[in-house]
């Protein structure tokens, strides 16, 4: 599941004794010092088991480290624009290479300037280490380079000229401060810069206007504002002094704490969400789906068994499948069944990706869903001499995930009403993981590569490429060769839109021929939050920014909007005024001048892992 929070079981008994008798006070003790609660944001849902530091080389750092370093463009998907934040603007120099000019106010929060050596060197570093700010871009840019104090140029490479790589690469960059870890880097080297937690509120230097105040990994992380931060006079001041995210035991006690007024900002899944608004907590929409849609989830049957490699066997699966009933009764409506094409419709940009045309030809509504059809299965399994119950369908989800397992178990009931020899086993997510790692997997309910500009190119990329395999995409084990040119090529259209659907277009009637995956679901964007202590909250009624999750570090805009409740609330003005649509930035490379595509030569030979730069650029947890 996109940016699923994965949570253990069990936690130490010291740890949730500590949690209550925190939720019991009015003020959190911070050594000697105390946070006041009406002038701090509590988070839960991004951090379980153990409190995370802010250090993207280890891969995994916390996603509240958006709040304390910021990236040179800030890329919003529902309104699909950019915001300049460390930078100030972009210049095409040619179709190929982008100069990137940083503002001449960005300061680290010691004083020094921001600079393009500070890009350069932290693109240096990820790439010595394999992981980190710009990770898999090598496959896609010559360089990221400084060519002056406050201007960054990065090169697109050719082939395979991916523009929405390069693009995601080079606006969407997050530095870290050379002076700091040149330092680690150069005498401890990859050893020491990933083990290096950035965690240290004396050592700290960041770009945003939070820093860490307090830090233990086994209690809790608490961020303060930095009044004097270099962007005060651009973006304003955040409402909250601090930011906070406590540990909690389980999904459970993070959601009591939210009901209870001791939490505000909540990425957690909440069952029967809309019973809260009466307490003052909402979501994005008041009524169902009550959260935005982001990447698609899928059915993936593994296509290394013979047994799910007759197409015909897995349109029978995917017209037996209840669709309303388990999103209904499993996922409390808090999201519609997904398009049979994995187009992302509840974004109005998205919908010229969809033909009615093109989804009747292949049995679809005009709407271009799958309809739950018992006897249309049963007469596909027929016509094509299938047996269903030589057939062993397991849908394995991980354990604990609640909404998964009901629907897995749903879905395993419906195939057997159809003949199939179906069951819904929850393993421990380590079981889980290491089947799909192994494939020996019978079938899962897994994710896509979320949402991005780039949609639906994003979630092709990730189904479908046969030049992919878990975990980076491609989980079911498509073999076809024959979409590969349709992926290379796409990208190198974003100038060129009318050519580009067109070959969407081609990719859909590959996807609908041979469904290769089956799509079910938008994974929900979990975000809830309680009016009790802050207002001003983005949602549907005041949509001035997503994402919102407190697990997406590119929610750091939130609690700029915020102020304390009974106070009036305005949405910044520079989210609008800033904004810089992704047409834009087509329209700008187009003027530069466009190249003729590249002649794709596909090759018959599937290899291993490549990697996938995601254009939706969300830390997952």
């Amino acid at each position: 599941m996109v940016n699923r929070v994965v949570k253990p079981k069990l936690i130490e008994a010291i740890t949730f004794i500590a949690v209550v008798l925190m939720i019991a006070s009015p003020f959190y003790a911070v050594q000697s010092q105390q946070v006041p609660r009406e002038d701090t944001v509590f988070i839960i849902g991004v951090e379980w088991g153990t409190v995370r530091g802010m250090n993207p080389y280890t891969g995994n750092p916390t996603p509240l480290w958006g709040h304390a370093y910021l990236p040179l463009f800030t890329y919003s998907a529902l309104k699909d624009v950019w915001i300049p934040t460390l930078a100030e603007r972009y210049e095409f120099v040619d179709p190929y290479t982008l100069r990137i000019y940083i503002r001449a106010e960005a300061k680290w929060s010691d004083g020094r300037p921001i600079t393009a050596y500070d890009v350069e060197y932290t693109y240096f570093v990820t790439q010595q280490v394999g992981v980190g700010p710009g990770a898999g871009c090598q496959d896609y840019l010559e360089y990221i380079k400084a060519v002056e104090d406050k201007v960054v140029e990065t090169k697109m490479k050719e082939p395979p000229r991916n523009y929405y790589s390069f693009l995601s690469c080079s606006l969407n960059f997050w530095p870290l401060p050379k002076h700091v870890i040149q330092p680690i880097f150069e005498k401890e080297g990859k050893e020491g810069i990933t083990k290096w937690d950035n965690a240290d509120p004396a050592t700290q230097v960041v770009s945003g206007a939070y820093k860490i105040y307090y830090f233990s990994p086994s209690d809790r992380i608490i961020l303060m504002r930095l009044d004097d931060w270099w962007g005060k006079d651009i973006f304003g001041v955040p409402g909250p002094k601090y930011i906070a995210h406590l540990l909690y035991a389980d999904n459970a006690a993070a959601n009591a704490a939210l009901e209870a007024g001791d939490a505000d900002w909540a990425g957690t899944f909440i069952p029967e969400v809309w019973k809260l608004q009466a307490k003052g907590i909402f979501t994005w929409y008041k009524e169902a789906p009550y959260y935005v849609g982001s990447g698609v989830n899928f059915l993936y049957l593994n296509l290394k068994r013979p047994e799910f490699q007759n197409p015909a066997v897995r349109k029978a699966i995917a017209y037996a499948l209840p669709y309303k009933d388990m999103l209904e009764k499993a996922y409390f409506g808090y999201s519609p069944q997904a398009t049979g094409v994995g187009v992302n419709d509840l974004i109005a940009a998205y919908e010229k990706y969809l033909s009615s045309d093109l989804c009747t030809k292949y049995g679809l509504t005009p709407d271009c869903r799958f309809e739950t059809n018992v006897e249309k299965a049963k007469q596909i399994l027929k016509d094509a001499g299938i047996d269903p119950s030589k057939i062993s369908i397991e849908i394995a989800t991980p354990s604990g995930w609640s909404d998964w397992n009901m629907m897995a178990a749903m879905m395993a009931e419906a195939l057997r009403a159809v003949g199939f020899d179906a069951s819904a086993p929850t393993p421990d997510f380590s079981v889980w993981w290491d089947s799909l790692t192994k494939g020996t997997y019978s079938a899962v309910i897994g994710w896509d590569g979320g949402i991005g500009f780039d949609h639906p190119w994003g979630v092709y990329r990730y189904v479908l490429d046969p030049r992919l395999s878990f975990p980076s995409g491609n989980w079911e084990g498509y073999t076809n060769t024959e979409v590969i040119q349709y992926i290379d090529a796409i990208p190198q259209l974003m100038a060129e839109p009318e050519k580009q659907l067109s070959l969407i277009l081609k990719v859909q009637e590959i996807f609908l021929r041979d469904l290769p995956a089956i799509p079910l679901f938008y994974g929900a964007h979990w975000y809830a939050y309680n009016t009790k202590y802050w207002v001003g909250w983005p949602g549907e009624d005041n949509p001035w920014w997503w994402p919102t999750a407190p697990w997406d570090a590119q929610s750091w805009p939130i609690p700029f909007g915020l102020v304390k409740a009974g106070q009036t609330p305005k949405a910044p003005e520079w989210v609008d005024k800033l904004a810089v649509p992704t047409s834009k930035i087509v329209s700008d490379l187009a003027e530069a001048g466009v190249p003729a595509p590249v002649t794709v030569t596909v090759s018959t030979t599937v290899v291993s892992t490549t990697t996938v730069v995601s254009t939706s650029p969300v830390t997952s947890t």
